[in-house]
């Protein structure tokens, strides 16, 4: 077949289309176009979410991943891996609503206390009068002076960014200014409200950059009030569910840290401008901003190295707080402000751990108290009455809650099936919208086997029971049949398969056996836990009871468990807008011993039997 310099793959039902280099694939072709299609594995083939049908077109011969993952019945309707399928032509392909990111449920608020503010940042009007041959003062020095004697306030500085924005914003404003001060530094002149003199609010955004979600709250600065919330997907997703496919990415291809940073960069852009929208802020208001994420994810935001942190001993570049200008990452705002990103713990604990802390006050709670914040790296606290240290450690549980690797899993997006039930009819679930089930997302993976496993479908060690009704031999191997084609979005069955089951194993293994750790470390125990502060979106909307269950969490008789929703998030609003949680933070980190699972002497042993179903 002849090779064209350039192809065009069109894709459907969104109608993009793009031209293709030879040799690239329809995941390239989905990234160039700025389609986000699910893929955890960041295109290596061995997740099988990014599953796209090809309408028509020729196409390479589907390699031994695809047969893995695709049974022959979808091979023959067209259904392909976008990361294995390449265009040998012009094709048109079709995108199941399943394997795309967007719509799924995202999570920003907390149902947490609020704070007092006690603001970093003041806003101050003035009156000035415009020079004249007999004051030839320079605009700086007029704005200083006013400053000193109508507030009171000598020996301020302003930066350059602030020097060059400041004669037009003097003479536009008709030198009737709010200025926004901070620590003694001037960093924005604005205009004051023309209908009534009133200085203009300065606003704050904070952020939590999470590695498959990011929550976003537009605040008012000197009140504390959260004037809008938003969230998005975190478009490196693309690139690899987990963040070690990320890391990876990063280093083995030229420039590959710097383009999966301006992809966040550009999303944290676009939710400050939605923010901005709904309350009709400018963005000379946002005076300043915190961003909280778990290590590796404040690292390809920087652009730092990451090559150091993706292997032992996972090292990052730097874990002390940072304050960065907020131009230096593209983002319209105020010219002199500042980022603050909040110091991290250790490799794989990042300041969204800290963040989470300080917004529960698990670090002042008088009780024998358990932390999580449940993702594709779960990371876990433990807090002693009376003790200053906190202990905490990071459990690659990996990303099957979020979907991945999961037959017919997907994200909490509208179709997914969130809850299982076993009744006298069987098996009832509900999904997200009230939709046609398309897949499973992680609440209802947890439903499901839990009730599997109460039932007898699911032995101790995580065999299905080729004898119970609803379990039959499928492609690759056994399964049990949810939802039949006829009722479902997709029109193919939902099943959960001897592998999907496997996956879950391996993921609460690892929750179950960092928590057993954590424990044992500190000589407490079960019986003596009495709190467990549930953190993140799947750890809001999961069942508590399916968790302990399937042995996601031990059993701990006299804890009551508390999901507090986006905690991050939370957090990270709490050390925008107050000193002493800023101060408070920092105090965390510094005040959290890192344990290191894999030096545990008993990880292994632990962690096998972790992936065991508890004693009924």
């Amino acid at each position: 077949m002849p090779n064209p310099s350039s192809l065009e793959v069109e894709f459907q039902p969104v109608g993009k289309r793009v031209s293709l280099p030879p040799g690239a694939t329809l995941l390239d072709a989905a990234r160039q176009a700025g389609i986000d299609l699910t893929c955890a594995c960041g295109g290596e083939g061995n997740c099988g979410q990014c599953r796209v049908m090809l309408l028509s077109g020729p196409a390479s011969d589907p390699d031994v991943d695809e047969k893995f993952y695709l049974t022959a019945a979808e091979l023959e309707k067209g259904f392909r891996l976008a990361c294995r399928a390449t265009p040998l032509g012009d094709v048109r392909v079709h995108l199941p609503k399943e394997s795309l990111i967007t719509g799924q449920r995202l999570q920003v608020e907390s149902n947490l206390r609020s704070l007092p503010p006690d603001p970093l940042i003041r806003a101050f009007p003035l009156t000035l009068e415009p020079p004249t041959l007999h004051d030839t003062r320079s605009d700086l020095s007029c704005l200083l002076d006013g400053l000193a004697q109508q507030h009171g306030l000598p020996g301020l500085t302003a930066g350059t960014a602030v020097i060059r924005a400041l004669s037009p914003a003097l003479r536009a404003a008709g030198w009737r200014i709010s200025t926004f001060v901070r620590n003694g530094e001037i960093i924005a002149v604005l205009p004051r409200d023309p209908a009534n003199g009133f200085a203009a609010r300065p606003l704050g955004l904070a952020l939590d950059l999470g590695t498959t979600k990011i929550a976003a709250m537009l605040v008012d600065l000197e009140s504390g009030e959260t004037l809008a919330a938003a969230g998005a997907p975190n478009p490196q997703i693309s690139y690899g569910e987990d963040v070690i496919s990320r890391l990876n990415f990063a280093y083995r291809h030229p420039g590959g840290s710097l383009q999966m940073a301006e992809l966040v960069r550009q999303a944290i852009r676009d939710l400050l401008g939605e923010l901005l929208q709904q309350t009709g802020g400018q963005p000379e208001q946002v005076a300043d901003a915190c961003i909280v994420g778990n290590t590796a994810m404040i690292h390809l935001l920087l652009g730092f190295p990451t090559r150091q942190l993706a292997a032992a001993p996972y090292v990052s570049a730097a874990s002390q707080p940072l304050d960065l200008p907020g131009r230096e990452l593209g983002l319209w705002m105020a010219p002199g402000a500042r980022v603050h990103i909040p110091p991290s713990i250790g490799g794989f604990i990042g300041s969204d751990h800290v963040a989470m802390v300080l917004a529960s006050d698990l670090d002042q709670s008088d009780l024998v108290s358990l932390g999580l914040d449940i993702g594709t790296n779960t990371e876990i606290s433990l807090r002693l009455p009376g003790q200053p240290e906190l202990t905490a450690l990071s459990c690659a549980s990996g990303p099957a809650f979020e979907g991945a690797h999961i037959q017919d899993g997907m994200r909490a997006a509208s179709g997914a099936i969130e809850k299982v039930r076993q009744t006298s009819a069987g098996f009832e679930y509900t999904t997200i919208d009230d939709e046609l089930a398309v897949g499973l997302c992680g609440s209802g993976i947890l439903d499901a086997l839990a009730e599997l496993y109460r039932g007898d479908w699911l032995t101790q060690n995580g065999r299905l029971r080729r004898e119970q009704p609803g379990v039959r031999v499928g492609g690759n191997g056994l399964e049990f049949l949810l939802a039949q084609a006829g009722r479902t979005g997709s029109g193919r069955d939902i099943v959960i398969t001897q592998h999907d089951v496997n996956e879950i194993q391996l993921a609460k293994g690892a929750i179950q056996a960092g928590l057993n750790i954590l424990l044992e470390s500190a000589s407490v125990s079960p019986e003596r836990v009495q709190e467990v502060v549930v953190a993140g979106a799947f750890g809001s909307f999961l069942n508590i009871q399916s968790a302990i269950e399937i042995g996601l969490f031990p059993r701990l008789p006299n804890a009551r468990y508390r999901q507090v929703g986006n905690a991050a998030a939370l957090g990270a609003k709490w050390i925008l807008i107050s000193r002493s949680a800023r101060a408070r933070a920092i105090q965390i980190a510094a005040d959290t011993r890192y344990l290191e699972l894999t030096t545990y002497p008993r990880f292994n042993r632990q962690f096998a039997l972790a992936m065991l179903f508890p004693e009924k």
